[in-house]
């Protein structure tokens, strides 16, 4: 648990870094267009590219020494991130270069989540698997609460090249974490990759649609994340619209403390003994708080219902990757594991390129004054940008709480854990030393 809590360590750091510099810049482009889908395009060209590719980088992390892979995934980021800063601070940093470095930004993430995810299995004694899943959702928690603390304080003080700088500094403590970790750690199982990596690309995918509770467990936060999703990404230009830079800020630290709660919670306490009940239980409650929002449609509902999901989100993603880990063979996991977060993140793009169109486009207009539902649902979400939104939100529940419904009446993945066994757990032994034998015949090695 050592190697693991020094490299936890560093990635904290450094996801503070990056949350620094994707909220700054989230402020930089809606200060610059005042729009919503402007905005929301942003998120979506930093997550897309990452999900396409997760498959061909799980395969490639598969057949590469996990820990490099995790060094070349930080020094990436850093150096895109570095390119950033020298362009914001000789001035030709362009609405469009937030795009392209967004894109950067999700290649390099597409191979440090399904690197991490697999080595976290392969240093982590399974009895302990849960606590730190805990703790690596409690880091990305507390990322978040702190990118948004620094970075609404301090955007008007610093901009967005100050910010930049601060980004650059925190990848220090990644890449001295990974380099010190590099040698203490044992060296990785041996594997063999006799397969073309065009016959590796598929192999995740098929482990995943021989086992129905997987794929159905993959279906149900596929369609969630969708409408999760559509509510996440617009709280920014809510909050923003209705108040400004700096009430975003408190929002985002509001609803990232909810996480961390959760992931301090969970990092420290039994896991739940039913996880596929207790994944259901959370997404039926975040459901709740959706419509709440779109009622409320004020800065104190948007970040008391932030608290509440992103809370649930960190009980949810805890028990899932341990689920995942448990049910998956180690020598796969780097493939399965990113077809995995791709399904499951399959949607958010289509979420990301609609929301914002949708509630600028189409769910103002309903709710403004002289709109069709003025009087009616108007009278709840309010008009203007705000009320356009609440009306997406209010929108969205019906699907979250349908996907629940339909998945909890699914006999496959209520009971996937009683029916799928879990894998072999991997031997956390040393080699056995060469033997002495002089004999020049080559030796079979243990895969």
């Amino acid at each position: 648990m050592r190697l693991f809590h020094v490299l936890w360590a560093g990635q904290a750091v450094s996801l503070i870094g990056s949350s620094v510099t994707a909220f700054s810049a989230g402020i930089w482009v809606y200060d610059r267009t005042g729009s919503p889908a402007a905005f929301t395009f942003m998120v979506l060209a930093a997550t897309l590219p990452g999900i396409v590719l997760l498959p061909l980088a799980g395969a490639l992390v598969d057949r590469w020494d996990r820990r490099r892979a995790m060094l070349l995934s930080d020094a990436g980021t850093a150096a895109v991130t570095l390119v950033a800063l020298l362009l914001v601070s000789t001035g030709m940093f362009a609405i469009w270069m937030v795009y392209v470095v967004a894109v950067l930004l999700s290649v390099f993430k597409a191979i440090q989540w399904p690197a991490f995810s697999a080595l976290v299995a392969e240093i982590v004694p399974r009895e302990h698997l849960s606590k730190a899943n805990g703790r690596v959702g409690l880091a990305e928690a507390v990322g978040e609460v702190l990118g948004a603390v620094i970075a609404g304080s301090l955007y008007g003080v610093l901009g967005l090249r100050g910010l930049l700088l601060l980004d650059v500094l925190t990848f220090t403590a990644a890449l001295g974490t990974m380099l010190w970790s590099l040698r203490r750690m044992p060296p990785p199982p041996a594997r063999e990759h006799q397969a073309k990596l065009t016959g590796e690309l598929s192999a995740g995918w098929r482990y995943i649609r021989a086992r129905p509770g997987l794929s159905g467990l993959l279906l149900f936060f596929a369609v969630h994340n969708f409408g999760m999703q559509w509510v996440i990404v617009l709280v920014p230009p809510l909050v923003l619209s209705l108040a400004g830079a700096a009430a975003y800020g408190i929002v985002e630290a509001v609803g990232w403390a909810g996480m961390v709660l959760g992931g301090a919670v969970i990092s420290v306490t039994r896991e739940p003994r039913h996880r596929i009940r207790a994944v259901l239980t959370v997404a039926t409650v975040q459901a709740v708080l959706v419509v709440a929002m779109g009622a409320g449609h004020a800065v104190w509902t948007a970040a008391a219902g932030m608290f509440g999901i992103l809370a649930g989100y960190a009980v949810t993603n805890a028990v899932t990757a341990t689920l995942w880990q448990r049910k998956t063979p180690q020598e796969v996991q780097g493939r399965v594991f990113a077809v995995r977060r791709m399904i499951a993140w399959s949607a958010q793009p289509l979420a990301y390129a609609t929301a914002g169109p949708l509630a600028q486009y189409a769910a103002t207009p309903l709710v403004d004054t002289g709109g069709p539902l003025h009087g009616t649902l108007g009278r709840v979400t309010g008009g203007g940008t705000a009320g356009g939104i609440a009306l997406v939100f209010l929108a969205a529940a019906p699907l979250l709480l349908g996907i629940v419904a339909f998945t909890a009446l699914r006999p496959r993945v209520r009971l996937l854990e009683r029916e799928l066994p879990d894998a072999p757990a991997p031997d956390p032994s040393p080699p056995p030393a060469p033997s002495p034998d002089p004999s020049p015949e080559p030796q079979p090695v243990a895969a």
